[in-house]
């Protein structure tokens, strides 16, 4: 009499079974679905016009408004700060790369390293670079005799070898001239035009943040580094490999102590 128990629980499990994975699967399509819908709800905002924003104002009302925010304050520290949404399916690469500012925020300092004797030269003449050298510089920089205080680094080809040296210095702080970065040229002078004024930005979540000006820049100035923004971003997503490409959307600008202002943006 114990094999009708028996054959009564196992097929009760089974059922029970079978019943948890129907239920498991309805519940991954569900998941499925809703992230469809919050999806295509989060691209229908990022196509919303800015000024249905309730905080949206133009940007030269926004200027005005955060400069008003930060009187007092000393004018060299207060920054203007750019944010912008992000808008991206599951799986697409974060978006990157460099703004090229025509009113840059602050003094770059470049560092040159080539052993060319003319393009040395032209480095110290025409671009005033903050240090240029090759073999001897390479040097007093592994022997701490020369400060790190560089924010970008070029390199000619026949320099390369020797900087491998340096990989252990200048690698962790994103110094080290590589072909592979693009900061490697048999001529130089091209790729610190392009770059000397570069700012990079990099997507977090699903925003990038960027500090675009200073509070005393005049409208025009911030208004050109804006557009030097919406053109690095867009280039940006023109270079992702993906069949629904990333959206900009909602975009916001404050100071170092104003709040968040909607503007237009993309």
């Amino acid at each position: 009499m114990m094999w009708p128990r028996l054959f009564t629980r196992q097929f009760q499990t089974t059922a029970f079974r079978l019943a948890e994975e129907s239920s498991s699967k309805l519940s991954r399509e569900q998941i499925r679905k809703k992230e469809l819908r919050k999806m295509a709800q989060r691209r229908l905002q990022a196509k919303t016009p800015a000024s249905e924003h309730p905080l949206y104002m133009p940007v030269s009302q926004a200027l005005r408004y955060l400069r008003a925010i930060e009187v007092g304050q000393p004018a060299s520290q207060q920054t203007i700060t750019l944010s912008t949404i992000i808008v991206s399916e599951r799986g697409v690469p974060p978006l990157t790369g460099n703004v090229s500012f025509s009113k840059p925020l602050k003094e770059v300092k470049v560092a040159v390293f080539t052993n060319d004797e003319a393009q040395t030269a032209l480095m110290k003449d025409t671009y005033k670079v903050h240090l240029v050298g090759g073999t001897d510089l390479l040097n007093q920089i592994k022997e701490g005799k020369v400060n790190i205080d560089f924010d970008k680094a070029f390199a000619t080809p026949d320099v390369v070898p020797q900087l491998a040296q340096l990989g252990r210095i200048l690698g962790p702080r994103g110094l080290l001239p590589t072909v592979k970065k693009g900061t490697v040229a048999e001529n130089l002078e091209s790729l610190v035009q392009e770059n000397m004024n570069s700012v990079p930005f990099r997507q977090r979540g699903n925003s990038i943040s960027l500090g675009v000006a200073k509070t005393y820049f005049s409208d025009r100035e911030v208004l050109e580094n804006l557009l030097a923004t919406e053109k690095a971003f867009k280039e940006a997503i023109a270079s992702q490999q993906t069949k629904k490409p990333s959206i900009l959307g909602q975009t916001t600008l404050t100071s170092t102590h104003g709040p968040g202002i909607v503007i237009d943006f993309a």
